[in-house]
């Protein structure tokens, strides 16, 4: 377990404590790091997602797992979300995006790198398809909530809202991603070469923002955090693996989806929050209280 957590876990998260230098020392500003932020957002974010989903064996998915762990997922968002909207009266962008980090595990950032370190390409199957599924259904679904919420809140109706909507880079990335898997085209070698190359700049510029935003966070946390942080770290985690090891039968897939499940929340909710100017406290606490506190965790299961 030491062994797992001195390499690859703390290596790829130690360019989060390189931002959080960074900003304590003066190197990098708040506003430098949320214009890094919204280039991972709108760029780079997009193209990983656009190769991750077209070089997806999507037929050789465990689709029974995948509705399990959905279907986990769409309650526990329900259930943050109320918390935070009910409990703590806090604004339907920053409830949504609480409940976001209750079920979004940072796993294209920084669990598929470790799966890959540990188990290869072809071990990293689970991950990968939740890492697609997340895209589509969770991370998708939140920022079609969230731009809807912003255009409604700016007078627009709900025709523009929806341009806005199919406007969104990822939803293009989605789809165009979709149309190469399911047609089996193979992508030409320059695009190839492209997206590889800027896609796996995403992970450690958002990590890289995160840190030097963090530098400036208070991290005391609120009692929404205490809340959120144990829906992310103790009862999903503990809800996808009874309910994989319960109603499905043995399989050396099923590990992996609790892995990915035992992750720390997002990043993606941070970004989210900077991208469409929601309340970032309470959101980065969870983040960071979570990416500590799963550390062990994260060893244990790998």
């Amino acid at each position: 377990m030491l062994s797992v957590l001195i390499d690859p876990i703390l290596p790829v998260f130690a360019i989060l404590f390189i931002g959080f230098f960074a900003g304590r020392l003066g190197k990098m500003s708040d506003d430098e790091a949320r214009v890094l932020n919204r280039f991972a957002m709108t760029l780079l974010l997009p193209v990983f997602v656009f190769r991750a989903v077209a070089f997806a064996p999507i037929t050789d998915f465990n689709l029974a797992a995948l509705a399990l762990y959905a279907s986990a997922q769409a309650v526990l968002y329900t259930i943050g979300y109320l918390i935070a909207r009910k409990a703590f009266h806090l604004g339907i962008s920053e409830s949504l995006l609480l409940g976001f980090c209750g079920v979004f595990a940072n796993n294209a950032y920084y669990i598929l790198p470790i799966a890959k370190f540990l188990y290869g390409d072809t071990g990293t199957l689970p991950v990968a398809s939740i890492v697609i599924m997340d895209a589509i259904l969770i991370f998708g679904g939140t920022m079609v909530a969230l731009e809807a919420r912003k255009g409604l809140d700016a007078g627009a109706g709900f025709a523009l809202v929806a341009e806005r909507i199919a406007k969104l880079p990822l939803i293009w990335a989605l789809v165009l991603g979709f149309g190469f898997s399911a047609g089996g085209v193979a992508i030409p070698g320059p695009i190839d070469t492209f997206t590889a190359f800027v896609g796996n700049a995403a992970s450690p510029i958002a990590l890289f923002a995160m840190g030097v935003i963090l530098s400036a966070t208070s991290l005391k946390p609120e009692p929404v955090v205490y809340v959120i942080s144990a829906i992310k770290g103790v009862i999903f985690p503990a809800t996808i693996a009874f309910l994989l090891y319960t109603l499905l039968p043995p399989a050396v897939t099923l590990p992996l989806f609790v892995l990915a499940s035992a992750g720390p929340a997002g990043v993606m909710a941070f970004s989210l929050a900077l991208l469409y100017s929601v309340r970032t406290d309470a959101i980065m606490q969870v983040t960071v209280w979570t990416s500590i506190l799963t550390l062990v965790s994260l060893a244990f299961l790998a």
